[in-house]
């Protein structure tokens, strides 16, 4: 199948998609444009860049950029590329730059909103060259309760607000969860590359089915564990290990939400408790400042991973957020960060940490199954005559549908149904 030659949205039907959405290197480049270069996506916290000059490099899609305090107090962000020759600017990930970005090939240096600040040997050019015809190019950002994200789209993208819509319910979760109303990134990232398309990790996440299967040794692991040291002094590592032991019923049980722009959550399922001393004392630090409440209805929010297609994972409960970069049609990184609940108990920032080890680091016995199981799909889908892969289960079990949110038993596949209908809908645009 060319795709040069059919419009992308024929490659998804009502309950399957063809498999090459996964394993064509010119489906993989059409996404880029129409999918990362139209989307908002996750970029970073404001706490990552505190100071004026301070830095983080991101990316959008298969572009790095810059994202700068500048001296006013507001964050710039530029594409990661001298104007001059095409050359990256920032090499690291994160650094200070009080004095702009200076290329290292033939020393242009930028300011942090990416105009001209400096040209080596400037009296070369005079008469032959308009420095501000050289600023390099601002990517349009907008920002919810201190969380950045960007849209390579210009003023042509809709609202920030409008994209998350429901979804913003998660992000005021995770700030709301600190007894000061503040929050600020953890110190450590965790990453790992996998051999495969970005998009299998977001039919993954959420996928209620395969842990029973994929992770069984590692519940057989977590069982022995428990035994040993007893539920009181089980990780969250631990925690999800067993969540992944639960019977079906219990997940065919559990509400899975859908809206729409590809985005979903389920009812949370796992996890390990503070222990007795920090949970009262971070349960009266949260009625301190919420009142009894509203501190009453943070505590009550429990939701496992909320999708926010196409660039991000959430879990509140936990203060971590991933990132997804595709890098070609067959190799992804993740990359996963915490979140400080700024005055609350350390203990809630060790909780966070620990799941985020289990979730996102390479080592971890049940990420090692997922990745496996990554880089098998893409092998097998490159050959055999079946072309189509069924994306059917719960089809026809709806408990809820709204123009804003559909409810479904959390076994479905409609969070995968959902993400594709979205993609349908991003590719299905030319520029």
């Amino acid at each position: 199948m060319v795709i040069a030659e059919l419009n992308p949205q024929f490659l998804v039907r009502a309950g399957e998609v063809h498999r090459s959405v996964y394993t064509d290197p010119a489906i993989f480049k059409l996404e880029m444009e129409r999918i990362f270069g139209r989307a908002w996506l996750y970029l970073a916290h404001e706490s990552e860049v505190p100071e004026p000059g301070d830095y983080v490099v991101r990316h959008m899609g298969t572009q790095a950029v810059i994202l700068t305090r500048g001296k006013s107090g507001g964050i710039e962000t530029i594409f990661n590329r001298c104007s001059h020759r095409g050359a990256t600017l920032c090499a690291f990930e994160k650094g200070s730059a009080p004095h702009g970005h200076q290329c290292p090939y033939h020393g242009w240096t930028f300011n942090a909103d990416g105009t001209v600040r400096f040209v080596s040997n400037a009296s070369n050019y005079d008469g032959v060259l308009d420095e501000a015809d050289y600023a390099i190019s601002q990517v349009r950002t907008e920002t919810y309760r201190g969380f950045i994200f960007g849209n390579l789209a210009g003023h042509a993208a809709p609202p920030l607000g409008d994209f998350l819509g429901h979804m913003k319910s998660t992000i005021d979760d995770l700030v709301d969860r600190s007894p000061t109303g503040k929050i600020e990134v953890g110190k450590y990232q965790l990453r790992h590359y996998y051999r495969a398309n970005w998009k299998m990790t977001f039919e993954n996440l959420n996928d209620t089915i395969h842990p029973g299967f994929a992770h069984s040794a590692s519940v057989v692991s977590a069982k022995s564990v428990l035994a040993e040291v007893g539920r009181d002094n089980i990780v969250p590592t631990v925690g999800m290990m067993l969540a992944n032991g639960k019977p079906i019923q219990f997940f065919q049980d559990l509400d899975m939400v859908t809206t729409p722009g590809g985005h979903s959550y389920i009812g949370g399922h796992m996890g390990a408790d503070y222990t007795p001393d920090t949970a009262d004392a971070y349960t009266q630090s949260l009625m301190d400042f919420h009142g009894p409440e509203k501190a009453k209805q943070v505590l009550s929010v429990d939701r496992h991973l909320m999708l926010l297609y196409p660039s991000s994972f959430w879990h509140a409960r936990y203060q971590t957020i991933r990132i997804i970069r595709p890098v070609r049609h067959d190799l992804t990184e993740m990359i996963g960060f915490t979140f400080k609940l700024v005055g609350a108990p350390e203990e809630t920032h060790v909780n966070a940490i620990e799941y985020c080890t289990g979730a996102n680091s390479a080592a971890s016995p049940v990420i090692a199954d997922d990745l496996e199981i990554y880089e098998r799909c893409l092998l097998g889908n490159e050959y055999d005559r079946r072309e189509w892969i069924p994306m059917s289960r719960g089809l026809n079990e709806d408990r809820e549908r709204g123009n804003s949110i559909t409810r479904t038993p959390a076994t479905s596949e409609a969070y995968i149904r959902n993400q594709f209908a979205a993609w349908a809908d991003y590719m299905g645009k030319a520029s």
